[in-house]
């Protein structure tokens, strides 16, 4: 069974960052994760044209993003649970629900880090103070805070690019694979990419795409 969220307000949608750096990618997840908390989600097994946000919770567990001219995705770094037919996150490395208390703790852990220069006791101190944490328990929180900047976050995403569009060099319709411009790689596609061909990508039951060469 997958989750499509549809119609989710434009509050949440215009937060979802370009992503550039590992920070930014654990931003988009714990957006997600918010959505989750409070938007009504639709349960199919079958996948849908119309939604903003896709989870899918089977094998390859992934959020996948609408945007402008297509879409991106990351792997899911929490556990989801099915309880009634609803959908909720699970943080397995510190035993807690995905709530908004911990979403909040990893936010500002992120922008603690973006502040200036990794601090593991700037980033501790911080949580501590704002969230009323002993120090043991703000360290369990900066844990959780580096395994998932260091988890494997899967990243890609689809653009349909007419404004850089340069021949073969820049293909209208790319994937770029990795997020930092120093190590991503990209992939010419001839056409507008659906829903069913991400399914094809990441879905090992289903025939795969194939590269050709041009002439």
């Amino acid at each position: 069974m997958n989750f499509y969220c549809i119609e989710v307000p434009k509050y949440y949608l215009t937060k979802f960052k370009a992503v550039r750096k590992s920070t930014d990618n654990l931003h988009n997840a714990l957006l997600v994760a918010e959505v989750i908390n409070s938007c009504n989600l639709h349960a199919s097994d079958s996948s849908i044209d119309d939604f903003d946000i896709a989870i899918f919770i089977n094998e390859f567990k992934r959020f996948l993003i609408k945007k402008e001219g297509g879409y991106f995705s990351m792997s899911n770094p929490f556990q989801a649970i099915i309880d009634n037919d609803n959908l909720k996150l699970h943080c397995d490395f510190v035993g807690e629900e995905v709530s908004g208390s911990l979403i909040s703790i990893l936010r500002n852990a992120i922008s603690t880090y973006e502040e200036g220069f990794f601090s593991s006791d700037d980033i501790i101190l911080s949580l501590s103070e704002s969230f009323n944490l002993d120090i043991p328990e703000a360290n369990k929180y900066f844990d959780l805070f580096t395994y998932l900047l260091a988890f494997d976050h899967g990243y890609f995403r689809f653009d349909d690019d007419s404004d850089n569009e340069n021949g073969q060099l820049h293909p209208r319709y790319h994937f770029d694979i990795f997020y930092r411009n120093s190590t991503s790689l990209k992939i010419g596609y001839d056409r507008p990419a659906e829903i069913q061909c991400f399914l094809s990508l990441i879905d090992k039951t289903i025939p795969k795409k194939f590269l050709y060469d041009l002439k």
